[in-house]
């Protein structure tokens, strides 16, 4: 059976009245009432135009979306996310997953495939999703056909810092310090990577991020939001954590994603 795949490039009907009320600088000023001597000509109906494809879903999910908050000049907060719309970036909490093995993926959901990830999160997707659209991030209107997809996904270049505290000092450093590629049965450090927002997709009106946990791709993966759009990311038997450089399983970090 053949599957449509569409992005998600809306923000989710659920977000749009706080949206509009967090990022707006004026607040309109209601018309006054009619006068009751003044009659108005009746106007023909306009038709209503189409839900957006990415609404609530099943489960009273719009009642545990939180509001964005404005915490400071350009800084607002998605539930454990912070959107900082002068630096365009968003930083989230993340955990050490793993520290040796095969990976599929930099980040997932907690309780998604957490057995091929070298960071875990406790974020909804769907938030983070509207946290990058916020921001002005499109994605790709080309998602890939499927994990493994051979073709180079497509969408907004960003940069991924990991933050950490380490003997006393934050410390910040790139992802890829921490992972290994295999090439000819060798072992061998990896270079800078080009990670791309594509966006995640909709499919039978769910949101695949949201129901598998998938967040950032090392291995193609048209449901994540971000993917690995380097050399081999369609391969999913070349990387690895790099053994000796990952802090123990469990350590806290933050991670922010740069808007390039």
């Amino acid at each position: 059976m053949k599957t449509t795949l569409i992005r998600c490039t809306l923000v989710p009907a659920f977000m749009f009245l706080f949206t509009v009320t967090a990022f707006s600088e004026t607040v309109p000023v209601p018309a006054p009432p009619p006068r009751p001597d003044v009659v108005k000509p009746a106007q023909p109906q306009k038709p209503l135009p189409p839900p957006p494809p990415f609404g609530p879903r099943p489960g009273n999910l719009a009642q545990n979306v939180p509001m964005v908050e404005k915490v400071g000049p350009g800084l607002f907060r998605l539930g454990d996310i912070t959107i900082n719309k002068s630096a365009m970036t968003v930083t989230l909490p993340a955990t050490v997953n793993m520290n040796k093995g095969l990976l599929e993926y930099l980040l997932v959901r907690t309780g998604g495939k957490t057995h091929e990830s070298l960071l875990r999160t406790s974020v909804d997707p769907s938030h983070l999703q509207v946290a990058f659209l916020l921001l002005g991030l499109e994605g790709s209107n080309r998602p890939l056909a499927r994990q493994g997809d051979p073709e180079s996904p497509q969408g907004n270049l960003v940069k991924i810092t990991i933050n950490l505290l380490k003997d006393g000092k934050m410390v910040s450093l790139q992802p890829e310090s921490w992972l290994a590629k295999k090439i000819d049965d060798k072992m061998t450090d990896v270079q800078p990577l080009e990670w791309v927002f594509t966006g995640s997709v909709i499919r039978d009106k769910r949101f695949l991020a949201q129901l598998e946990g998938s967040m950032i791709a090392i291995y193609h993966d048209p449901i994540a939001l971000i993917d690995n759009a380097s050399v081999g990311g369609e391969s999913d038997k070349i990387w690895f954590v790099k053994e000796g450089s990952v802090p123990p399983v469990g350590t806290e970090v933050l991670l922010i994603i740069s808007a390039r």
